[in-house]
């Protein structure tokens, strides 16, 4: 089965394991960010990871020369809102793989 995962701060981890979503993944030491990244991107069913924006901002993990087709990964805001300036990576993610411009 295809899964959804999330990796976040404990807090935020905390909320999306409450609502219900399984592979929930929490860290608090920035310096493990990169290590925990790599373990999770070989999770065999996880497709989707959600990853707060706080916890991308700190690895050089660049999904474009990425090899690996899945997970996808999103990121998301944490509960304290929005780090640096809004960038819509979700209409740049489907333009890049479908060639179309969305506009929201």
């Amino acid at each position: 089965m295809n899964e959804i995962g999330i990796l976040a701060d404990k807090h935020t981890a905390t909320c999306f394991k409450l609502a219900g979503l399984a592979s929930v993944f929490s860290i608090d030491d920035p310096t493990q960010v990169e290590k925990k990244l790599s373990e999770i991107m070989k999770t065999p069913n996880l497709r989707i990871l959600l990853v707060s924006e706080q916890i991308l901002n700190k690895v050089q993990f660049n999904t474009e020369t990425s090899s690996q087709q899945t997970p996808l990964i999103i990121p998301i805001p944490t509960m304290q809102g929005r780090e640096g300036p809004r960038i819509d990576l979700m209409s740049d993610l489907i333009k890049r793989k479908t060639g179309i411009e969305v506009k929201l």
